[in-house]
């Protein structure tokens, strides 16, 4: 059993059922969860999928406060006026749970396209995950430093490994910028204290079923190139995200785990 009860965990990009599922598992093993999706309304939609009894445990929020001010204040007018910034959102996520214990980047977003499709458009929104990655890291610092056991888990793709399944340029480009801002996050926070690891993911069925529909070929091929057999499911994710978050985690720094069944080495 890992010791997670009382921790708490600020989340980005959950609102599918990979976030979702460590939402659940880290609720159910007694920490509190604060909830950062694109859009509010999309938190306060996951949040609503949630078992009520944990309603005290978990609250969510949209990460651009500017553009989303009135909703946001539904959750916590006592932090939003017309310069509210996310600042303001993790120091009233502190105050709310005495503190921030885990910081998980789980930001994604994006449509594919090949390389002559792509455009700097493209390419710019694809590296957002990195950016977001970043601040949402920084804005925690502060407390992480403070907590006996604090931890950043940066989750991704396996598309920068070997190229990636699909031909997708800035994709693959942004989950290998995420992967190399973990080992760098692990060199220099570590002597804090603060450990930095990555999950990258493969194929995970059910994440979000209305945009990870694959074709009977495309699944075929996918299970043919996995050696466990068969694809991922949600509680996978949770599984690995479980022992990071913990406090037994504390030597595991600057690490990758992949979650993709060795589909990468298939």
């Amino acid at each position: 059993m890992y010791t997670l009860k009382g921790r708490t965990m600020v989340i980005t990009g959950g609102a599918g059922n990979n976030g979702l599922a460590m939402i659940n598992a880290a609720l159910e093993a007694g920490m509190n969860v604060a909830f950062l999706s694109g859009f509010h309304s999309k938190a306060q939609a996951a949040i609503a999928k949630l078992d009520p009894k944990y309603r005290d445990q978990v609250v969510g929020f949209a990460q651009n406060p500017q553009a989303q001010l009135q909703a946001n204040m539904e959750a916590a007018p006592e932090i939003y006026n017309e310069n509210s910034r996310m600042k303001d959102v993790i120091d009233w996520v502190a105050q709310r749970f005495g503190g921030i214990d885990v910081c998980v980047n789980a930001k994604d977003g994006h449509i594919r396209y090949g390389f002559e499709e792509t455009n700097r458009e493209i390419w710019r929104h694809s590296m957002e995950v990195v950016e977001s990655a970043f601040v949402n890291a920084k804005l925690c610092l502060p407390y992480l430093e403070k907590s006996k056991a604090p931890r950043i888990i940066n989750i991704t793709t396996c598309d920068a490994r070997n190229g990636g399944y699909f031909m997708d340029p800035s994709f693959a480009a942004a989950r290998g910028g995420l992967e190399a801002l973990t080992y760098e996050m692990a060199r220099e926070l570590g002597p804090k204290g603060i450990t930095t690891n990555c999950i990258l993911i493969g194929h995970i069925e059910g994440d979000v079923p209305s945009e990870d529909k694959l074709s009977d070929e495309v699944r075929a091929d996918m299970l043919a190139r996995t050696p466990i057999g068969r694809l991922g499911v949600p509680q996978d994710v949770a599984a690995a995200f479980c022992f990071l978050a913990s406090e037994e985690s504390g030597f595991v720094n600057g690490a990758r785990i992949d979650v993709n069944g060795g589909m990468i080495v298939g």
